[in-house]
């Protein structure tokens, strides 16, 4: 939001950064993971999940930002108020819709990933559920097609909760502003 010498540089760096495929910063990361000893442990996905996460995440609200308006910035800075406190009271409530839009992204994204979760956790009680509705219920070409329907439908309920949940306060967010 603020504009300084090379923001532009750093948006493009962020918009680079996001268009670099998962797969591509696999090798780098299991070497890191298996250098630290986190080898099967919860701690390699929450280490390498931001790597996807954070670059996509500030893409969207960079985008977001933008949209609001610059003039509620200044005026709010006539009318004496800090930087911190337009940030405060100002950007930030506005901002809710993206900031709820990069956080349901990330979760879904997080919680639907494959190749890290596969590659870096091999016991079967801290596999991710999409993990492990592949590996436990199929084996060759015996399909366990009831208990993976059973698997699709329980890993998908997190989601759809936290989609449902937040999409009144999303919408309503959207409307607030809107004076008749």
């Amino acid at each position: 939001r603020l504009r300084f010498r090379g923001s532009n540089w750093v948006g493009l760096g962020i918009y680079l950064a996001y268009l670099v495929p998962p797969s591509i910063l696999f090798i780098p990361l299991a070497t890191m993971v298996f250098k630290l000893g986190l080898f099967d442990s919860p701690l390699a996905l929450i280490l390498t999940y931001p790597t996807f996460l954070i670059p996509f995440c500030t893409w969207l609200l960079i985008g977001y930002f933008k949209s609001i308006p610059y003039e509620l910035e200044e005026c709010a800075l006539i009318d004496g108020a800090t930087r911190l406190q337009i940030l405060r009271r100002i950007t930030l409530p506005l901002a809710v819709p993206g900031l709820i839009s990069a956080g349901i992204f990330a979760f879904t994204l997080s919680w639907n990933e494959f190749i890290y979760a596969l590659a870096f956790i091999q016991s079967s009680e801290k596999k991710t559920v999409p993990v492990a509705v592949l590996t436990q219920l199929v084996q060759g070409d015996d399909y366990q097609w009831g208990a993976l329907m059973a698997g699709a439908l329980f890993g998908s309920i997190p989601v759809a909760l936290l989609y449902s949940f937040f999409v009144e306060y999303y919408v309503s967010s959207l409307t607030g502003a809107v004076k008749e």
